[in-house]
């Protein structure tokens, strides 16, 4: 796994509540407390982009199975970048030396059974110039443990964080306006 892969790949996650706030964009996710009734699965990625956030190598391992797997995908693609701890903890070492101050926030976060998908976004500096950039994520977990991430090409991020309706606005059939219509 090179380097530049959590700059297309992992760009972004975590729990860095300060990144957004310094470029104007409100994140759902990112302000949003803690749910104490949140799914397992969601806690984990949580755990695992906060040690990615504290540049802890050790910590983000003991977030996976030994077997985990890391790939990129593109439109014709799929590069597997890791298939073991060993593999994933060298690629980090590499990464956390070359970007120094990398930080992820998730944007968006959704779970369904063991999957976790996450628009994550990624902030760093290099000589000096801040950048970011985001991508889509899905976790694959087995138990308490991540045992699979794809990573999908980054891209600019948006500029607001699209957010559909928590409480949707519920709209009254107009059964008696109808009724009164077809009088």
């Amino acid at each position: 796994m090179k380097p530049q892969i959590w700059l297309f790949a992992l760009s972004a996650a975590c729990f860095s509540f300060t990144s957004l706030a310094n470029s104007g964009v409100e994140s759902v996710v990112a302000t949003k407390p803690v749910a104490a009734n949140e799914p397992e699965p969601v806690k984990v990625v949580r755990q695992f982009i906060q040690a990615f956030n504290n540049h802890s190598v050790e910590q983000l391992l003991k977030h996976t199975t030994p077997n985990i797997h890391w790939s990129n995908v593109s439109t014709m693609k799929m590069d597997i970048q890791t298939s073991s701890q060993n593999e994933l903890g060298a690629a980090m070492t590499d990464y956390f030396a070359s970007l120094n101050n990398a930080k992820a926030t998730l944007r968006r976060v959704t779970v369904t059974g063991n999957y976790v998908s996450t628009v994550e976004e990624v902030q760093w500096s290099h000589d000096g110039e801040p950048s970011s950039q985001c991508s889509l994520g899905v976790y694959q977990l087995n138990g308490d443990k991540i045992n699979a991430v794809w990573y999908y090409p980054a891209h600019a991020c948006d500029e607001q964080v699209w957010q559909d309706a928590a409480k949707p606005e519920i709209v009254q059939p107009e059964i008696g306006l109808l009724k009164e219509t077809r009088q």
